[in-house]
């Protein structure tokens, strides 16, 4: 693996940022609707408000910065080209933003023209960037690259899987009545599986392999474990998905040894990922450092809480688990890592555009690690709270809804803060330039 970038292949700074920064306005749209809900969003999982709020984490906040990172990641770490890198951030962009509004609607009124409309906007959007991404990632990567790249195939894979199943989902609202191939509710198994396990889980699996090296300044994942990895959780998920299609009523002991499987392989990572960090070679922890520590402790617990008896763990507890796994582990993960690689895409937009004797500001003074620290309180209190919010909803939904909005929009303005920081020394540089153009005319 490699530590290098190809910073001569890096993508516009709008080209991604709009995806960076629609990941904290999905979470406070999350806590909004939360907050205006109540303890019903957080009864069943088959509630119109479960299902809304469920989208706007998975779609909005979780998969606008996957797509957003892989565009970037895989120019800059893996050295490929996307094919109309300029015209697919926009649109896919776009596509996506629209879809999660329209499908997020849709569940909540019930109107069967807006899951059509979500369907209309989502798929072409998948489909492009999935399209693009694989034409990309046919290219050979360099040498180093190639356990990320090779996992990241893995999670496109799954992620086509995920688009498919939540078509057959949907068309399922958008026309009632229609004959479905596959009963809803293991479709919806199999969909939330793929989704979570297979599309995020396996993407921050393999890029975790490049930035936590890169970022943390460690040492590197071991060899075999980043070659076997990905390919494991993946088939361990097609042993999962066969055995809750086909011998669930049957065997269900195969469908819980598999689900274990799963829930130990990401278990090994986590365990690795933590040993990594505890060697980092700078003694102080930073925010990124917190925000990775928090998103293994909330695997560990995920995994903790699987092999938990249900008498013990009482009705919460599938809702914790998918608390622990989309705002615990996948979004702790992306919050860390936005405060690394979205000053950095600032800083190198400056350096490009500083003129000759200027330098842009240095990384750490767009985004202060202690302002980013703070936001890390933030975050770890409402992940609390909803945690605790899921065998306590009447008490503590509305409570954890307003930690979370409050963590969401102060990870807003820490970035929006860094833009402004960013133009204000680039409006600086142009103001010292033009003063010494006027001097040497003089």
């Amino acid at each position: 693996m490699q530590r290098t970038l190809s910073l001569e292949q890096s993508a516009p700074l709008g080209a991604v940022l709009r995806y960076f920064l629609t990941t904290p306005v999905c979470a406070m749209l999350a806590a909004a609707l939360l907050l205006w809900q109540g303890a019903p969003a957080l009864l069943s999982r088959w509630s119109p408000a479960t299902l809304a709020l469920t989208h706007l984490l998975t779609l909005g906040t979780l998969g606008m910065s996957m797509a957003g990172a892989l565009i970037q990641l895989l120019l800059v770490v893996a050295g490929v080209a996307l094919p109309r890198a300029r015209m697919l951030a926009p649109g896919v962009h776009a596509l996506l933003a629209g879809g999660t509004a329209a499908l997020c609607c849709a569940f909540l009124i019930t109107q069967p023209w807006l899951f059509r409309l979500a369907l209309v906007l989502l798929l072409p959007g998948f489909a492009w960037l999935v399209g693009a991404l694989t034409v990309a990632l046919w290219q050979m990567p360099p040498p180093g690259a190639l356990p990320m790249t090779a996992t990241v195939r893995l999670a496109l894979g799954s992620l086509v899987l995920t688009v498919c199943l939540g078509a057959l989902l949907a068309c399922a609202f958008a026309w009632p009545g229609a004959a479905t191939p596959l009963p809803l509710v293991l479709v919806t198994d199999l969909h939330a599986l793929w989704g979570v396990f297979g599309w995020a889980g396996l993407l921050l699996v393999g890029v975790s392999f490049q930035v936590v090296p890169m970022f943390q300044v460690t040492p590197l994942y071991h060899k075999r474990l980043a070659q076997v990895l990905g390919v494991a959780i993946f088939l361990l998920l097609v042993l999962w998905s066969v055995s809750a299609a086909a011998l669930r009523a049957r065997l269900a002991w195969i469908d819980t040894l598999a689900g274990a499987l799963v829930l130990g392989a990401y278990a090994v990572f986590t365990l690795a990922t933590l040993r990594l960090l505890a060697r980092r070679k700078r003694p102080q922890a930073d925010a990124m450092t917190l925000f990775w520590r928090l998103a293994m402790a909330s695997m560990l617990a995920c995994a903790a809480l699987w092999v938990l008896p249900s008498q013990l763990a009482g009705d919460g507890r599938t809702l914790a688990m998918g608390v622990l796994m989309l705002v615990g582990f996948l979004y702790s993960t992306i919050n860390g890592m936005l405060y690394k690689i979205v000053p950095f895409l600032v800083w190198r937009e400056l350096q490009e555009r500083a003129a000759d004797g200027q330098r842009a500001p240095a990384i750490k003074t767009l985004i202060t690690d202690s302002a980013a620290q703070r936001q890390f309180w933030l975050h770890a209190a409402a992940l609390a709270l909803l945690l605790a919010a899921c065998w306590w909803p009447a008490q503590l939904a509305r409570p954890a809804a307003g930690a979370m909005f409050a963590s969401a929009g102060a990870l807003l303005l820490n970035l929006a803060l860094a833009l402004r920081r960013a133009y204000s020394a680039m409006a600086a540089s142009v103001s010292r330039t033009a003063l010494g153009g006027n001097s040497v005319v003089r």
